[in-house]
Formats: structure tokens, sequence, C-alpha cells
């Protein structure tokens, strides 16, 4: 799948290289019927469970208007390079978990946004993803 993913920008070098360090990525998508229907102690869990493994979390970003919504990033190493990637986005009613698994810099993992389910980050902002899957 990563090889057929490659192919379908198959201009862009820079996510070809990336693809080739990376040996797999999975996507858990949960929806809910109404807002803020998921436990908010299950998403502090998974954080927990993060931490006691080990990973290192780069982003913890609250909702703004106190609301149940977060950002989550955390990272692992393997020998001073990141060898796994961790997105969380809890919304009001949805919550996306992406790892990324491979031989990852920072720099490429902005060139596999938009890809695989991870968000466009611009500026340090995350950009909504308007399409729905």
């Amino acid at each position: 799948m990563l090889v057929l993913a490659s192919k379908i920008d198959s201009n862009d070098e820079d996510l070809r290289r990336v693809i080739a360090g990376v040996s797999g990525v999975s996507v858990h998508d949960f929806r809910y019927a109404r807002e803020a229907s998921f436990d908010p102690q299950a998403i502090d869990q998974v954080r927990e469970d993060y931490r006691e493994a080990g990973w290192k979390q780069l982003v913890n970003k609250n909702d703004k208007s106190g609301g149940p919504g977060a950002t989550d990033v955390w990272v692992r190493f393997e020998s001073n390079a990141i060898s796994n990637v961790a997105i969380l986005v809890a919304k009001t009613s949805e919550v996306d978990l992406v790892v990324v698994n491979g031989s990852l810099s920072p720099l490429d993992l902005a060139h596999l946004c938009g890809h695989f389910g991870i968000p466009h980050i611009e500026g340090g902002i995350e950009v909504p993803n308007t399409s729905r899957h």
C-alpha cells in the first residue's frame, strides 16, 4: 500500500523518499453521533499508555474554548532517530489516531502531511481537512 501511495504523487520526490523509510501507517477514526460522546478519561489513558511505553510527547494542545478537543503528538526514538510518530486528534464528535512506523525526521513528517489521513500543517497550525472519507 505504501508503494502504491508513493506512485499517486510520482512528481513529489520528497514524499517518495520519506515513504521508502516508512514501514507502516495505521489510521483509526472514531465517529460519534452526538458531540462530546467520547470518554475524556479514555483519552487520558491513551496519553498515559504512550508515556509509560517511553514515547516523548511533543505537542499537547487543548481546545481553547475549554471543550473536549485536543491534539497530541508523540515520538519514539531509536539510536537518536525517530522510529515512530503517533498523532491523536480529539474533536467534539470524533477521535483520530494515526501512527507512522519507520525511520523519520521531523521534516519527513511534514512531507507526509496530507497523505494517509495525516492532516496538513501550515506554520505550526493544523489546517482542518474538509473532505469527508
